[in-house]
Formats: structure tokens, sequence, C-alpha cells
């Protein structure tokens, strides 16, 4: 999914938890929400750099580990506050693109 999308996703998700008052209003939140986004860093290394038939879970480095990125989005979101919205960016990261790949491929 394109790098809009996923910053749109985010948008909501934050602003979503701020309306109905589960979170308190913070920069780094957000900031940290934003950040889980360069986990698409690892599309530099490939030719060409967008593909839009290329799996990412197959052809991305950072991608490949999807497992290892849930689980310690798990931890960050339940253990330390601070990093929760990085962990809730990651795991937002990897259902859309999860979602992009169930919508193209095959």
């Amino acid at each position: 999914m394109l790098t809009p999308t996923h910053s749109f996703f985010d948008t909501l998700i934050y602003f979503g938890l701020s309306y109905f008052d589960i979170i308190k209003f913070r920069y780094f939140d957000l900031i940290a929400l934003y950040s889980a986004s360069l986990i698409d860093l690892d599309h530099l290394f490939s030719k060409p750099i967008f593909d839009s038939k290329r799996n990412p879970f197959k052809a991305h480095f950072l991608h490949k580990n999807w497992k290892t990125i849930i689980f310690f989005s798990m931890l960050t979101i339940f253990f330390y506050r601070p990093l929760a919205f990085l962990g809730v960016g990651l795991l937002s990261h990897l259902l859309l693109d999860f979602i992009y790949i169930k919508r193209h491929h095959l």
C-alpha cells in the first residue's frame, strides 16, 4: 500500500482514540505512529523501488520478519507506554500491507 494510505490510517487511529478520550493528546504519540512507516525503507534496496505486483512479505527484508515485528509490537503496546503507538503503527502497517496483498495478489 502507498505511504499516504498508511499515514491517513494512522491519523484516523490516533484521532479516533483521542476523540473517544481513550488517550490524551501528545505529539510524541503521533510521531511514533508516523515513524512506524519507516519499515518501508527496505523498499530502497529493491529494484525497482516500487512494484505493485511484488509481495512485500516475501521480497523485503524488514517485512519478511513479520512474526517478530508483531511480537515486539504487542510487547510495546502492553508494557511500555511511550512506545505503544510505535507498536500500533507497525501493526496497522502490516495489516494494511496484508489487505493490499489479499486484494491484488491471487
